[in-house]
């Protein structure tokens, strides 16, 4: 099966779940609860109304994250007990384009929610508060840094199960609640799911060229792990009891 037959077959997997309403409905809520936010603060400084969404969205994303790949792994379960993906020659591509596919749907999601809240603020003429150039190089930095937790929950989801991949997802996202309230310095900017919330933060202070060395080596480290990742599924031999 060639890349588009296996990407159009992943989509006709989740075509009668609740992927879609989830990539749908709750950027568009979000967007709505973020206008309010505008709305009914519209004294306070623009600068912390901007960094306030924009912390929420990284700190709920690796949730969400957990939720949708744990989905997405059961339902392959579900079908098949993971036999038919065992038994493709090269197993890894499958695993990728199913990386892709989730990760894509994800960054869709992201930049919908923030699409559609300019366009609100827009609406309401009140867009001359938001920083463009910053909220677009905000969301790019956390689409990137969102890469790696798709790969590591893809890799919970399939070794350890639904369980385990949901528990990780909140911790992450009580850890990023946790990292909005302080500056990691060190080797703590290396912690994967605080990077999103790192990115936020050199953003809003405007010292990305400080900190350049770091999100280089982060940049290695999310395609390292990626990789990781594929040589696990090439090798993986699936739970004890998949027959």
């Amino acid at each position: 099966m060639g890349v588009l037959g296996t990407v159009r077959s992943e989509l006709i997997k989740v075509k009668h779940t609740s992927f879609g309403v989830i990539h749908l409905c709750v950027p568009v809520l979000g967007a709505l609860l973020f206008i309010v936010y505008y709305v009914l603060y519209g004294n306070t400084a623009d600068y912390k109304k901007l960094k306030m969404i924009l912390e929420l969205t990284a700190t709920i994303f690796p949730l969400l994250i957990s939720v949708v790949v744990s989905l997405n792994v059961l339902l392959e379960e579900k079908a098949s007990h993971f036999q038919i993906l065992l038994g493709v020659p090269n197993r890894y591509k499958v695993v990728l384009i199913k990386l892709a596919v989730l990760y894509g749907a994800g960054i869709t999601a992201l930049f919908c929610l923030f699409l559609v809240f300019l366009l609100g603020v827009h609406f309401l003429r009140i867009d001359d508060t938001i920083q463009l150039s910053m909220l677009v190089k905000a969301a790019a930095g956390m689409a990137f840094c969102n890469l790696i937790i798709y790969a590591l929950h893809l890799f919970l989801s399939f070794r350890f199960g639904l369980g385990i991949s949901l528990f990780w997802g909140v911790f992450e996202s009580l850890q990023c609640i946790l990292y909005s309230n302080i500056e990691l310095k060190g080797i703590g900017r290396y912690i994967p799911f605080a990077w999103s919330m790192n990115w936020v933060h050199d953003v809003m202070n405007n010292v990305l060229s400080i900190h350049g060395t770091e999100w280089i080596g982060i940049a290695v480290l999310t395609i390292g792990g990626v990789l990781l990742t594929l040589l696990w599924f090439s090798h993986w031999e699936g739970r004890k009891n998949y027959e």
